[in-house]
């Protein structure tokens, strides 16, 4: 009974000080995760364009690289730049990332979008019938012309740029329509300019840019002026024969002006898919085009949104450091790890240190708890004289000594308690030597 009880009191010390460490450690556990950003998606979803635009295009290889890396991007079409920015400033239909067209709002309009930076120049092409000498954009007034879908990039800059040139719906008949309809148009000669937002590889470029006669590309001759006036834009050259070398197409040098396409995302959206499309953005746009060098883009200038923490580290610093060398997936869980890990250690190290010695305490104090009792014994030793206040001594200390060799502790620890018995019986002799006759103090130690 007594033995089990001890055991039970050893049980007891070890949930107490084993149990508390596991407790304290499983809060910090606990209070961390409530700061650590949870997993990221394994889907997102992007806001692109018509599926015949470069933004449903460059979606499409951004997806191929997502799939490699566990997470499925899903591409929304639209009808352009401006559908996409209704779509994440909205709660219906909303996006976690859009292709958008700069200069198309303004960051205080919406202050919850981010950039993760420039992708590429998206120059303006602007074809006229050869009906018309136009030498600048005022030349367009009292005629018809075709500015893009509503709710796209090119409506809103074609827009922007004729109201520049005094060119109005009161003036001038401006056209809304599909680039299916509007083509066509333009080369049987029912309408007379045209402007379009497209890469140079675009079949309506290439067609559009055939040697017929019946349409001619404008040239932004005050290309800078424009720049100037709108600093989202930019200048570019398109060289002589750059769309067709063997035909000399365009037979010379084509001034254009150029927003930059930017990758916006929602302030919210979990960093580590941030790092993700701005791996893809440059592996699909470092190669560069037509108007850009190897290496310009992607990059942080020209933004239409305040650019985000993850982006402005990455244009500085590169990809984190785990994602150079890991695929994305477990970099995202080291990284976590990481973040998790820091705080619990800082735990860990003064719970090691506290722990043993607690432990410690705990063993020592169920054995030096017999000291209290064998020091009132030892005291009552110096007064007994008699030997039946002796024997009734010896009787305590026997039981004493019974208990305290009963006790359970680690084997460690027997040091402890055969220094106990030791005192113990350093008393029984004292006692001896004090209460009984000689011969009594033989027959005893018989």
């Amino acid at each position: 009974m007594i033995k089990l009880k001890f055991f039970k009191s050893y049980l007891v010390s070890s949930i107490v000080v084993y149990g508390g460490a596991v407790l304290i450690f499983a809060g910090a556990i606990w209070l961390t995760f409530q700061y650590v950003k949870p997993l990221p998606p394994k889907k997102v979803t992007i806001a692109t364009g018509s599926k015949n635009g470069a933004y449903y295009k460059y979606a499409r290889k951004y997806a191929e690289i997502f799939a490699r890396e566990g997470v499925k991007l899903e591409i929304i079409q639209t009808s352009g730049s401006i559908d996409n920015l209704a779509h994440m400033s909205t709660s219906e239909n909303k996006v976690d990332a859009a292709f958008m067209q700069g200069g198309i709002t303004t960051a205080k309009e919406h202050p919850k979008l981010r950039s993760l930076g420039s992708l590429y120049y998206e120059p303006l092409w602007v074809f006229y019938n050869d009906k018309h000498d136009i030498e600048n954009l005022s030349d367009v007034k009292g005629l018809k012309a075709d500015i893009g879908p509503p709710n796209s990039g090119t409506n809103y800059l074609i827009k922007e740029l004729l109201k520049d040139n005094g060119v109005t719906l009161e003036n001038t008949t401006l056209l809304e329509r599909n680039y299916d309809i509007a083509v066509p148009q333009l080369v049987s000669g029912e309408s007379d300019i045209m402007g379009i937002i497209t890469g140079v590889r675009s079949k309506i470029i290439e067609n559009l840019s055939e040697p017929t006669g019946k349409v001619h590309l404008f040239s932004f001759e005050r290309a800078e002026a424009y720049a100037r006036s709108h600093h989202y834009l930019q200048r570019v050259t398109l060289p002589q024969g750059a769309i067709n070398l063997a035909e000399n197409l365009p037979r010379k040098d084509i001034f254009m002006i150029a927003p930059t396409a930017n990758l916006v995302v929602n302030e919210d959206l979990h960093p580590a898919i941030k790092y993700l499309f701005l791996l893809a953005a440059n592996q699909v746009h470092m190669e560069g085009d037509l108007f850009a060098q190897p290496g310009q883009f992607p990059n942080d200038t020209a933004l239409l949104f305040p650019i985000s923490d993850e982006a402005e580290s990455f244009y500085k610093n590169g990809p984190p450091l785990l994602m150079r060398f890991l695929p994305y997936q477990l970099a995202v869980i080291f990284e976590r790890l990481k973040i998790l890990l820091i705080p619990l250690l800082t735990l860990l190290y003064p719970l090691f240190k506290f722990t043993p010695p607690a432990y410690r305490w705990q063993i020592r104090r169920r054995i030096f708890r017999w000291y209290k009792q064998l020091k009132e014994l030892d005291m009552e030793a110096y007064d007994i004289i008699s030997l039946d206040k002796a024997e009734v001594m010896f009787a305590q200390l026997e039981e004493l000594d019974r208990q305290v060799m009963e006790t359970s502790v680690p084997l460690s620890y027997t040091d402890y308690i055969y220094s106990l018995r030791i005192h113990i019986r350093l008393i029984q002799t004292r006692l001896e030597k004090r209460c009984m006759p000689d011969e009594m103090v033989d027959f005893m130690d018989s």
